[in-house]
């Protein structure tokens, strides 16, 4: 099996164990399925995600995976970025430990692209790997490259690492944007990325220098979760 498809797979199984916990613990004193039921009938993509999860893990309920499947794949269709991520994992088999064919390949990842577009960081960063790799879209640097820098916009670590190393190590690119991404991604807790920055700043000049500190101060005020001392 190739690495996009365990990054895939991986992600999504750790996806679904983390919001079944969410719903266990939210909802451990009183869940009311016909409730529930009644709310998704009425076309509440989040409900009808939240049933899925439920009926497919067996939370509180008997699993019924053919029934969590259903509300996942109509959440997904209702545009749910969340469930349609889920759903690719479903497309794969996530859990049956068959190799996917060609075509489940192929409509997981619509579903993928789908969940991205909608804005869904793991599915994000899951497109970006998956057009470095070239294994199931043809192989394209530039929109890997682009979905990269979106996630590290949107805070993704190892994504702002990714950028820092393109812009510290591509030729021609402005290495004081892989400092100030470095610089980002330190703030954000990063203890490799520190390192990363200093060998960085002591191969620029004394100009570039001055520039590199000005874009992290920018890029840290834009794109930092918590700041250092």
């Amino acid at each position: 099996m190739n690495t996009s498809l365990y990054v895939i797979i991986l992600s999504i199984v750790f996806l679904i164990v983390l919001i079944v916990l969410i719903i266990f613990f939210i909802n451990r004193k009183s869940i009311k399925i016909k409730i529930l039921e009644e709310e998704a009938a009425k076309g509440s993509p989040e409900t009808k995600l939240a049933l899925g999860l439920m009926f497919y893990s067996g939370v509180q309920i008997p699993v019924d995976k053919e029934k969590g499947c259903k509300y996942i794949k109509q959440a997904a269709d209702a545009g749910n970025a969340q469930a349609q991520y889920l759903y690719s994992g479903i497309v794969l088999g996530a859990d049956s430990g068959k190799e996917p064919t060609k075509e489940q390949l192929l409509e997981a990842a619509s579903w993928i692209q789908k969940a991205a577009d909608g804005g869904f960081l793991t599915a994000i960063t899951t497109l970006a790997n998956m057009y470095a790799e070239g294994k199931i879209f043809k192989k394209d640097i530039k929109k890997s490259q682009a979905y990269f820098l979106k996630a590290a916009e949107m805070g993704d670590i190892q994504s702002q690492l990714t950028i820092a190393g393109i812009y510290h190590f591509s030729i021609g690119l402005d290495k004081t944007i892989g400092y100030a991404w470095y610089k980002v991604a330190e703030h954000n807790g990063n203890e490799y990325a520190a390192e990363a920055a200093e060998k960085l700043y002591d191969e620029l000049s004394d100009d570039m220098k001055k520039e590199a500190l000005k874009k992290a101060d920018e890029y840290i005020s834009k794109y930092a979760v918590s700041k250092l001392n």
